[in-house]
């Protein structure tokens, strides 16, 4: 695994095979893999070759199926400073040695909520989260869940 200066992973040819994989629903994906990646922002330098950009990715279930783009830079370093400014500022994102926590935004999500959950009812943030979101795996530290919005 590669790394910027500030513990941003990176990922590149050599790195590509330890990253999330695209096209996999999130609820298919092992909980290795979630615990590893879920709500950490990384560099994909492969992006550029695709696009003339760097692009910052996370996996955070905004996306069904893989991570999403958050951003896209000119230059490495541009990047590196955009992923460090997430981290920093975002309640749900960590860095990649720091402890998985299953957190996800939903506020989004709220008012369709009724549609989505399948009753007239709406439910509260906690009783969306855990129907949207069942299949992330538990904290190793067995904390209650963190809902954001």
């Amino acid at each position: 695994m590669e790394f910027t200066t500030n513990r941003i992973p990176v990922k590149n040819k050599e790195t590509e095979p330890e990253f999330p994989c695209h096209d996999r629903l999130n609820e298919q994906r092992s909980k290795e893999e979630l615990k590893r990646w879920w709500n950490v922002p990384y560099i994909d330098e492969l992006y550029y070759e695709e696009t003339g950009a760097i692009g910052v990715f996370v996996l955070d279930g905004s996306t069904w199926d893989n991570p999403r783009k958050i951003s896209e830079h000119d230059s490495f370093d541009e990047a590196v400073s955009a992923a460090g400014f997430y981290v920093k500022h975002s309640p749900l994102w960590r860095k990649f040695d720091e402890p998985y926590e299953p957190t996800a935004r939903i506020e989004h999500l709220m008012d369709m909520s009724p549609l989505i959950h399948g009753k007239l009812k709406k439910p509260s943030k906690e009783e969306l989260f855990s129907h949207m979101f069942s299949w992330l795996p538990e904290s190793d530290a067995k904390d209650k869940v963190k809902i954001v919005g």
